[in-house]
């Protein structure tokens, strides 16, 4: 089931089709509500969980009601266990995310799914937002029932669990923005400079158009990893085109001029070749006499390894997110300075 399945078997009360689906990167299933007037560390989990599907390219459905198991390394519905309705204060829960997330969050839905009198299922749902928009970010947490943004964090989905941009990764994106838009310049009080036409811009387009041919935004293989599924399976066709693109782009050589082009281009290619080199950890299964359809982590490591087999669907997710939000960060930077064109 993807994202827009569970979406509907919520809607129609279907919520026995759920049992058996594991957490991912789109969804997170809790068996209690969330406290919040319990003190501060529950609204900020709140605020936290919301905002880190916000900061997705497929937002996602908190599910709160359904009981879950743990068994080598794999979190998966097990059962409904619905809430009490007198627990879930949706009004509260909308007021604490509007207050805190910002920017707002369009779309956000917060469903009741009755079961029994008095005791249902709650999902909030986040729709993806626009890149734009991104990243959402929250007032950091302190433990304390503040939110006001003395501090700020960004809460990212790695896999099935949602984290915070280390600081080496928010210095890294920081960087890269402020490259893009124009370090402020000493005799301007702080302004950014507008970002104009130049002779760099002019022997970076055909560069590019080539970046674009490598990697079409409707290329099957590009679809299929921003709808973020779980990478345990990849089709055969899918994984070989993503090798094709990054042969094609590492023997391109591109070199651009303009220096956010230059961090950005570089980061997106270590990137790929870090998706690429995950994608080989993968094996062929035995398919008979006709060759294999797919590669897969080996399903036996669940049982075998658990370790490694939750270490391996850690990598491949945390590869495939990594490649996406590089390359939605190279195609902003082209985007700003008239190069799609």
């Amino acid at each position: 089931m993807n994202i827009d399945d569970v979406r509907a078997a919520l809607s129609a009360g279907n919520l026995e089709t759920l049992i058996g689906l594991e957490e991912c990167g789109w969804m997170d299933v809790k068996s209690s509500p969330y406290m919040v007037d319990k003190g501060a560390h529950h609204k900020e989990e709140l605020v936290k969980d919301v905002a880190g599907f916000a900061n997705t390219a497929t937002g996602g459905l908190l599910i709160i009601g359904f009981k879950t198991t743990v068994a080598n390394g794999v979190e998966t519905v097990s059962e409904v266990s619905a809430v009490p309705r007198t627990l879930v204060d949706t009004e509260t829960y909308r007021k604490l995310i509007d207050d805190r997330v910002y920017p707002h969050i369009e779309g956000l839905e917060l469903r009741w799914t009755e079961r029994s009198e008095g005791k249902g299922v709650l999902s909030i749902d986040i729709p993806a937002q626009p890149a734009s928009a991104r990243p959402f970010v929250i007032p950091a947490p302190t433990g304390k029932d503040k939110k006001s943004f003395t501090g700020l964090a960004v809460p990212v989905r790695r896999g099935d669990q949602t984290v915070f941009w280390s600081a080496p990764e928010a210095h890294r994106r920081l960087s890269a923005g402020w490259m893009a838009i124009g370090a402020p310049a000493a005799d301007d009080g702080g302004a950014y400079r507008d970002s104009v036409p130049s002779a760099e811009d002019a022997a970076d387009q055909s560069k590019a158009q080539r970046i674009l041919a490598a990697m079409p935004f409707d290329a099957p293989w590009l679809r299929f990893l921003q709808s973020r599924p779980p990478m345990r399976r990849v089709r055969v066709e899918f994984s070989q085109a993503i090798h094709q693109a990054r042969d094609d782009l590492r023997a391109d050589d591109i070199s651009f001029l303009a220096p956010a082009l230059v961090h950005a281009h570089a980061t997106f290619m270590n990137s790929i070749d870090r998706l690429v080199d995950e994608l080989d950890n993968m094996h062929d299964p035995y398919d008979g006499p006709n060759p294999p359809t797919y590669t897969e982590v080996p399903p036996e490591w669940k049982h075998t390894d658990p370790e490694r087999y939750k270490q391996t669907m850690a990598d491949l997710s945390e590869a495939r997110d990594a490649f996406l939000e590089a390359r939605t960060e190279l195609v902003n930077v082209l985007n700003r300075r008239g190069l799609l064109a």
